[in-house]
């Protein structure tokens, strides 16, 4: 999986590409940790693939940390994940164009 950052002293945009499995999830939540910028944007519209432990592991711990008070925001994720999501309080936002994941995204 491929992640490529865009920083502001006050924002960041992490964009993920590939497979998002428990480990990349993993990966990405040790980044959200450390990321200084009081907003963080991190864009799944790249990713090929989910499975399902990488996203449980990543609703549990976005849940952590968000009561911790990081304030991350996802886009173009799976409508599966965008219902969990938003049960844990992560705002959810349209992709700038069709994921790859989806069926009717136009073919890259």
């Amino acid at each position: 999986m491929a992640a490529r950052t865009e920083s502001r002293p006050d924002s960041a945009r992490i964009h993920l590409s590939g497979v998002f499995d428990g480990s990349r999830a993993m990966q990405l939540l040790e980044y959200l940790r450390r990321a200084p910028a009081a907003e963080i944007v991190v864009d799944f519209s790249d990713v090929e693939r989910f499975e399902a432990f990488g996203l449980d592991v990543l609703v549990i711990e976005l849940a952590g940390l968000r009561e911790a008070g990081a304030t991350p925001c996802c886009c173009g994720v799976p409508p599966c994940l965008t219902e969990r999501l938003g049960e844990i309080g992560i705002a959810v936002s349209s992709s700038l164009h069709d994921p790859r994941w989806a069926p009717w995204g136009s073919v890259r």
